[in-house]
């Protein structure tokens, strides 16, 4: 009896130290710096938010009229992003301590400055009020399954960990912008002109008229036409911009660049520039003819459209090439799906 307690005395002690040496289990805070500990007691005074990735990086900050994306040249910043990304450091909890070794750092996605095509380190900073130092100063590395989480250290530290939870979509920039910058359904739109082009709809069906002989083959024959009906109408709808800059004055100049004008009615339309730059889209909106009445829904989305041009979400974007290339007939093309269609 004596020796079998001894044995368990023994296993116990000896499974104590072991989950000692091994770190501190799925219950704990994250811990990253004692800072982490700490982030719930002063979310009230985050005023700053910084996210970098790759070459590219986004800083969110508080101002007088909300948040805004001072990298973005102060784009209006989406509130529930940044509250989501406060939460999720809040609430990250330590699994598993990994690699201490700087040399391996790039398998867990945590070498920083992160170099090479492929690396996943992602860099989040927070600032609070009356503090030009960060807070919180950590790498965010690959994602794990099972429970899902992420792999995390301290940029001060080698030593990283295995954590329990998630961070949000941090590297997708039209995550941290505010939109939608415009949201008119395709059944508001009347008609659309493009390209010496007159498009209608009746009972949901979209028809192109020519306003002149632009090719010997048939309207149904046109790649151009099948792209213009599976796409222009769409433009207005639940707009939310991959990305966004200040509008500059060789914008409109642009030599690779279409134009639309699409009419809710009569007397209220919405001009519609796009080009390209290198693979990306790029768009402006702005009120065109609007006689009569004043259109409430325009008036607001005019607001968010002045001084600004906006990043074609990429699966959109694709649908609208076709639209950049001469008249040629494509034997067997078929419609693109609309561009708020689901990707």
């Amino acid at each position: 009896m004596i020796r079998v307690l001894i044995i368990v005395v023994f296993v116990v002690v000896a499974l104590a130290v072991f989950m000692r040496l091994a770190g501190p289990n799925s219950t704990d805070r994250t811990g990253i710096g004692d800072s982490m500990v700490d982030l719930s007691d002063v979310a009230q005074k985050i005023n700053g938010v910084e996210f970098q990735f790759g070459a590219d990086s986004l800083r969110a900050e508080r101002g007088p009229s909300g948040w805004v994306i001072a990298t973005r040249d102060q784009f209006p910043a989406k509130d529930e992003t940044i509250q989501d990304l406060v939460r999720g450091l809040i609430s990250l909890k330590k699994s598993q301590r990994m690699t201490a070794k700087p040399d391996r750092h790039a398998e867990l996605g945590l070498a920083w400055p992160a170099t090479g095509e492929g690396n996943e380190a992602r860099r989040v900073r927070i600032f609070v009020e009356n503090s030009t130092d960060p807070i919180v100063d950590i790498v965010v590395g690959r994602a794990v399954q099972s429970p899902a989480g992420v792999y995390v250290r301290n940029n001060a530290e080698d030593q990283t960990w295995r954590c329990v939870g998630t961070l949000g979509p941090m590297s997708d920039p039209g995550a941290w912008l505010a939109g939608p910058v415009a949201d008119i359904s395709a059944d508001e739109i009347q008609q659309v002109d493009f390209d010496g082009m007159t498009m209608t709809s009746k009972e949901g069906q979209w028809s192109v008229v020519s306003a002149g002989p632009t090719s010997e083959v048939t309207p149904a024959q046109n790649p151009k036409h099948e792209a213009m009906k599976g796409t222009l109408p769409y433009l207005l709808s639940g707009f939310q911009p991959e990305d966004v800059r200040r509008e500059r004055a060789d914008d409109l100049a642009h030599p690779d660049q279409i134009a639309a004008i699409l009419r809710l009615d009569e007397n209220h339309s919405v001009d519609v520039q796009l080009w390209k730059e290198g693979d990306a889209i790029w768009i402006r909106f702005a009120i065109g003819d609007c006689a009569g009445e004043p259109n409430e829904k325009l008036a607001k989305f005019a607001e968010k459209w002045s001084g600004w041009v906006f990043k074609m979400p990429t699966w959109k974007g694709g649908h609208l090439k076709p639209l950049f290339e001469s008249n040629t007939v494509v034997p067997g093309t078929q419609s693109p799906p609309p561009i708020d269609a689901p990707k």
